[in-house]
């Protein structure tokens, strides 16, 4: 089959009779195929004479200069924009052999789409443009309006009705201190302070009631010293009296004990 290799034998003759290290053919680097980027840097000298004589045949065949870019001179030497538009005004759209009308009419949408483009945003244009004017005229009818009437009214009103001067309104709230009062002592008050004593009350705060003993009176559950030594003596009597009790209750016991023995 000519898609199996040969037998191991047969190669191992051909390579004999091949030999070893041999030199490259005439035509082998023609045959094989080489990457064009290697190619450009072979064949660098062949490219640049091509493109020198290219350019020595555009210079003699018309004015050209090194730094103009090249451009197609039509036989007639007419300019693109007039083509165009004769093109455009020649061309029309006509269904082209083995189109569909499918195809036809994508293509007919997509060359008038423009054109509609254009005109719905110049009928937008004048439509904003007609209703700013009629806006503005009729706020200049208002406003010529508005002082027609106050030119009538002033001099009517100047002669016959003064105008009348504003109540004068009791302050309730008169005899009152006002919020953010000033401190009338002269030494200033500074942030980092520091306070020698508790402040002092002169009068009531709001809702506080004044006691027997004096303004402030005692606090609820605080006890003072006289009061914790009272509890403390009631606490030992009542448990003196409580010993006394568990001792009666004993002897009791063990005399009832005996007299049924």
């Amino acid at each position: 089959m000519p898609h199996k290799r040969a037998k191991l034998s047969v190669r191992q003759n051909d390579r004999k009779q091949r030999g070893d290290d041999l030199a490259p053919q005439k035509d082998s680097l023609n045959n094989e195929p080489i990457p064009k980027g290697l190619a450009r840097v072979l064949n660098a000298a062949t490219i640049r004479e091509q493109y020198r004589l290219k350019k020595r045949k555009l210079e003699e065949e018309g004015d050209h200069k090194p730094g103009d870019k090249r451009r197609k001179v039509d036989g007639d030497a007419k300019d693109s924009k007039s083509k165009r538009k004769e093109v455009n005004a020649t061309t029309k759209l006509v269904i082209k052999p083995g189109e569909s009308i499918q195809h036809f009419n994508r293509r007919v949408e997509d060359d008038m789409r423009p054109l509609v483009k254009a005109a719905f945003q110049s009928s937008n244009a004048a439509v904003r443009n007609t209703y700013q004017a009629e806006k503005e005229a009729k706020l200049e009818k208002q406003k010529a309006k508005a002082v027609k009437e106050a030119e009538k009214k002033a001099p009517s009103k100047a002669a016959t009705n003064p105008a009348p001067a504003p109540p004068v309104v009791a302050d309730k709230h008169a005899h009152k201190a006002k919020e953010f009062l000033q401190h009338s002592s002269s030494a200033p008050r500074r942030l980092n302070d520091i306070a020698q004593a508790p402040p002092e009350f002169k009068r009531l705060p709001r809702g506080a009631v004044s006691s027997e003993h004096g303004f402030g009176g005692k606090r609820d559950g605080v006890i003072s010293m006289a009061q914790k030594q009272m509890m403390e003596k009631e606490r030992e009597n009542a448990i003196a009296r409580y010993r006394e009790m568990k001792s009666r209750q004993r002897s009791t016991g063990d005399k009832a004990e005996g007299q049924e023995d």
